[in-house]
């Protein structure tokens, strides 16, 4: 019902690969016939609309299949991989999970039904609207985690529209806005997903060797990692176009070295937050870190050297943080705490976060900017800043 425009998809690509998982290729029928054998399976185990659903996982055939019944049945998906680690009992618990699903890494499934009754509000709202939701946490400035609301139609919504075709690598997690995005970018235009088994250097570009991946959406942490490793000289990544890069602020030294190196591949830096979604971009050139961010359906603004954003896949609300929803949401508009500049013609560059900001002989300086300037000597590699009171 609700990803009718996915599984018609499934249909039209066929043979093609969806998913290669553990070098098993996985075609798109093999993926439209799966999502309709758990359609029956979860049908059998009485997981129905509107029911909080948490499936821990990272991406395999059988986790790609399963969520995308759980959204199609109207659902409230809550994706979790391993490394919440202890956070695991936290994070059900706020989330009110009534069923809880894993899958191991043998792609086996394993479910738990628990006592939670899943009453918030917010989760009471999709239910008036008879919508499919998803739950993604993030930690806030205090390192307390917090449980982001969204509709799910929202968030569907921009993939309906056919785009590019790619083999991409699956390098963000699956419980993060980007792992999502990725996904259904990826399935919705008929693109193979690739997975790997570990996120090193060397394992993610001998996946782009073996695979002729042509997309890597990563951060600029291991994109700093792959130029230290000199992982790319280890393997043949000449299929690679574009490298995307996102999650963090990124060195201008790491930029432009890993643009030297490859000048041949498209340097895109994105923008994205569990509130509100991943924003479509486009980089100024590949060397440079002034972005457009928008599209349909999104509108930017900074005010007071604050990034705003406007977006109809915007969440509902925090399920744990009803204060910081009211002072984060006003109208329409969400206030993503990150410091950015903006020029006449609405690119806009990123300068870090607020709440980072450092106090130096009464100026406030970032610490992404002083990062930049000790990585603008030679012979320094690496640098990271931190504020700590003496």
């Amino acid at each position: 019902m609700f990803i009718d425009f996915l599984m018609e998809g499934f249909t039209r690509y066929g043979d093609a690969d969806a998913i290669i998982w553990k070098d098993q290729p996985y075609s798109y029928n093999w993926l439209h016939e799966r999502v309709l054998y758990w359609r029956a399976e979860l049908d059998k185990r009485d997981i129905r609309k509107g029911q909080v659903v948490a499936l821990e996982a990272d991406f395999s055939p059988n986790s790609v299949a399963l969520m995308l019944d759980i959204v199609d049945r109207g659902s409230i998906f809550v994706p979790l991989t391993t490394t919440i680690g202890a956070k695991r009992e936290e994070f059900l618990e706020i989330a009110q999970v009534e069923h809880y699903i894993r899958i191991d890494s043998n792609d086996e499934s394993h479910f738990q039904q628990l006592d939670n009754n899943a009453d918030h509000s917010l989760f009471e709202t999709l239910r008036e609207r008879e919508h499919p939701g998803l739950v993604l946490f993030s930690s806030g400035s205090t390192g307390k985690s917090k449980a982001a609301v969204h509709d799910m139609m929202g968030l569907l919504e921009k993939f309906k529209v056919l785009r590019h075709s790619f083999r991409t690598i699956s390098f963000l997690l699956y419980d993060h806005i980007g792992g999502v995005n990725t996904l259904l970018y990826t399935l919705a235009n008929g693109g193979t997903l690739v997975t790997v088994q570990d996120r090193s250097p060397d394992s993610v570009l001998r996946a782009v060797e073996k695979y002729n991946v042509d997309l890597l959406p990563t951060s600029p942490t291991f994109i700093n990692l792959i130029l230290l490793s000199e992982a790319w000289k280890r393997h043949d990544v000449s299929s690679l176009r574009t490298v995307s890069y996102g999650t963090e602020p990124m060195p201008e030294s790491t930029l432009k070295r890993f643009h030297e190196l490859f000048p041949d591949v498209r340097l895109l830096q994105t923008y994205g937050l569990s509130e509100v979604g991943i924003l479509r971009s486009k980089s100024k050139s590949s060397d440079s870190l002034w972005v457009k961010i928008g599209g349909e359906g999104f509108e930017t603004r900074v005010v007071e050297g604050i990034l705003h954003i406007k977006a109809r896949s915007a969440m509902l609300g925090y399920l744990n943080a009803p204060e910081e929803t009211e002072a984060r949401m006003q109208g329409d508009w969400f206030l993503t705490g990150d410091l950015a500049a903006m020029a006449a013609d609405g690119q806009i560059t990123y300068l870090g976060r607020g709440d980072d900001m450092m106090n130096a002989g009464g100026y406030r300086v970032s610490p992404l900017e002083v990062e930049a300037a000790l990585l603008s000597f030679p012979g320094i590699e690496a640098a990271g800043v931190t504020d700590v009171e003496v």
